[in-house]
């Protein structure tokens, strides 16, 4: 593998590891320090909604598209995907807005990943188990 070789691989990881841990950052901040907030404006009718499995579970699916938008748009499909929506949708982005796309889905890829609802033992009324004798 020659240099520029081994400089185009690295530049293309840094395209996907930088907006994914800037999301995943960026949404460990929100759940540490507004989400508290967050569920306290809504009350206690709504804070089961946001934690619901239900929820969970669309978020997946959210992370899931973002995933296809991200890889559809990234420099390495771009021509494929440019292709895809002149045939299909009559459009034709520019490699910048493919590019651009590229990095927001992998932002909030991250971000979704890092809000995921999660149950701990303090949210659940303190759940533990008792050893026996």
């Amino acid at each position: 593998m020659g240099r520029l070789e081994q400089i185009e691989a690295v530049r293309v990881v840094l395209e996907i590891v930088g907006p994914l841990a800037l999301g995943l950052i960026s949404g460990a901040l929100f759940k540490k320090f507004m989400y508290p907030r967050v569920l306290e404006r809504m009350g206690s009718r709504l804070e089961g909604v946001v934690t619901s499995p239900a929820n969970v579970f669309l978020n997946g699916l959210l992370i899931g598209v973002y995933l296809g938008v991200a890889a559809a748009c990234h420099a390495s499909n771009a021509p494929e995907t440019v292709a895809w929506l002149q045939t299909h949708l009559g459009l034709q982005p520019s490699p910048t807005l493919l590019r651009i796309a590229s990095f927001v889905a992998t932002f909030f890829c991250g971000y979704n990943l890092a809000t995921l609802p999660s149950s701990t033992s303090e949210e659940d009324g303190g759940l533990h188990v008792d050893r026996r004798s």
